[in-house]
């Protein structure tokens, strides 16, 4: 297709789907919600660490954060799939059946969480050794691992309820959830791993404890609004609790495991990189962090699209309107294009003094500052497969979405950036490493040794060309129009 015919393309989207106005209303909260959810408590989480002026308190916390959110994204995954159900079954008018939904996803969701939580706690000590982490990193990292596993637990259910009011097109309320959780969030966490307004300093520990109060904060407001809202007496003939029917939860199981497997491909690859990254040494791993904090922060217009736009398609297919499904879509991504843009280049240009605030000793500052342009800029790779990887969940069609990162990060992403690692770097001093471990290191120390920046720039970036070819998979599958079909 040529310039102008996607030009007219894009122009005659305004005529179907959903107004402008309205979609800009349903992604403003769902930005809000981003913000406070994925992007705010790891920056100020990070920032507050900081502040006890110990880099490997630091790096244990940068580890064991980036391997939660793996756990994070699992938790999002079977109410990312009641999502497309619960909204047809609203956009059909069959709102008792909404409410048996609920039911199902609430107690699936449940006994998901109870494993994760038991993982997490069993093998928090070899979770960072299997990470390469350097060894006084280890034991501050598995203590903190184990009590933010209740924590991990409280996520998976209040995502449950989250997207129960996601389907009906309720973004307003769990934006101010979010917000309200945030707010306990940072309280706790300045006061317990500081140690303010009478409370005892716990360092790392604090961090765990206060993520746990949080979210049973949270998931008590978010129970009793859905409980209590006169509105949302339409959906339960019978509390939710009560309606468990196997049939279904196999169904919504059925259609859960393929985005568990896209959400946990993407998020491994986070930890995956971070694992090449390790090897690098401790200011590498804290650099990791300050980069990929601040980089999700530069793309959370993408992220808030991705989640309007799994609703909006699903609850246009619902009502018999595939065009208006497409039209949303070409909407989502105009709109993201046109706001994150700005905020890259923001970041770009004054990344020393967003670094500034994470490097209370000035001891990895100049290199992080130094690496986070390029990446920055690489990050716009990822602008395509997270919108239409967010419309193809919604049509129904995850296994697309599925084996489009699996085989990207499976075939592409684990082999290239193991092999960059092993390419001999030079040294910089107390905190990185100068060596090569692995398979492949003895073939490469007869390669002349590249910059510490250079080596990160190239795994990190390994990443981002990655989901460049996810998005040009989901590409395909959308001009073939197969998806609008696809069966719930």
């Amino acid at each position: 297709m040529n310039v102008k015919k996607q030009i007219q393309s894009f122009l005659s989207s305004r005529m179907h789907g959903e107004r402008s106005r309205d979609i800009i209303l349903y992604w403003l909260p769902e930005l809000i919600t981003a913000t406070i959810l994925i992007s705010l408590p790891p920056l100020i989480d990070s920032w507050i660490v900081s502040q006890l002026g110990s880099n490997t308190t630091y790096g244990a916390l940068a580890m064991g954060t980036n391997f939660l959110h793996t756990l994070i994204k699992l938790a999002e995954a079977i109410p990312v799939a009641s999502i497309a159900i619960i909204g047809r079954h609203n956009g059909a008018g069959e709102y008792e059946q909404c409410g048996q939904d609920l039911g199902d996803t609430f107690w699936t969701t449940f006994i998901f969480g109870c494993s994760q939580f038991l993982i997490i706690f069993l093998s928090a000590k070899y979770i960072y050794q299997w990470l390469g982490v350097p060894a006084k990193m280890i034991p501050i990292g598995a203590e903190f691992l184990r009590i933010k596993a209740f924590g991990v637990f409280l996520i998976f259910t209040i995502l449950c309820f989250v997207g129960f009011m996601r389907a009906l097109k309720n973004t307003r309320v769990p934006m101010l959830i979010n917000m309200l959780g945030i707010a306990v969030f940072i309280v706790f966490d300045y006061m317990l791993v500081l140690g303010h307004f009478g409370f005892p300093k716990l360092g790392l520990k604090g961090s765990a404890i206060a993520t746990i109060v949080q979210y049973s904060v949270m998931n008590v407001v978010a129970l009793c609004y859905i409980l209590f809202n006169p509105d949302y007496k339409k959906y339960f003939t019978t509390i939710f609790f009560a309606v468990f029917s196997w049939k279904r939860a196999l169904h919504l199981i059925n259609l859960s495991w393929p985005i568990v497997i896209d959400k946990s491909t993407i998020t491994f690859s986070y930890v995956w990189l971070s694992k090449m990254i390790a090897s690098m040494g401790k200011y590498a791993i804290t650099s990791y962090d300050v980069v990929k904090n601040l980089e999700r922060f530069a793309i959370l217009p993408v992220a808030a699209a991705a989640q309007v736009v799994t609703f909006l398609v699903s609850n246009r297919l619902g009502a018999g309107d595939p065009e208006g499904a497409v039209a949303n879509i070409k909407k989502m991504f105009m709109l993201s294009f046109a706001t994150v843009i700005p905020s890259l280049f923001i970041l770009s240009i004054n990344a020393p003094y967003f670094v500034s605030f994470f490097d209370k000793k000035n001891k990895f500052g100049n290199f992080a500052a130094s690496v986070l342009p390029i990446i920055t800029f690489l990050v716009i790779f990822d602008f395509t497969q997270l919108v239409l990887a967010g419309a193809l969940r919604g049509a129904g069609d995850v296994r697309t979405v599925m084996w489009g990162r699996l085989f990207s990060c499976a075939c592409f992403f684990i082999p290239v950036s193991y092999v960059i690692s092993q390419l001999p770097q030079a040294g910089a001093g107390h905190g990185f490493s100068t060596q090569t471990t692995g398979m492949l290191s003895a073939y490469f120390m007869v390669l002349p040794p590249i910059s510490n920046e250079l080596k990160f720039i190239l795994i990190y970036g390994s990443f981002y060309v990655t989901t460049g070819l996810m998005g040009i998979i989901f590409v395909r599958r959308i001009k073939s129009r197969k998806w609008l079909t696809h069966k719930v």
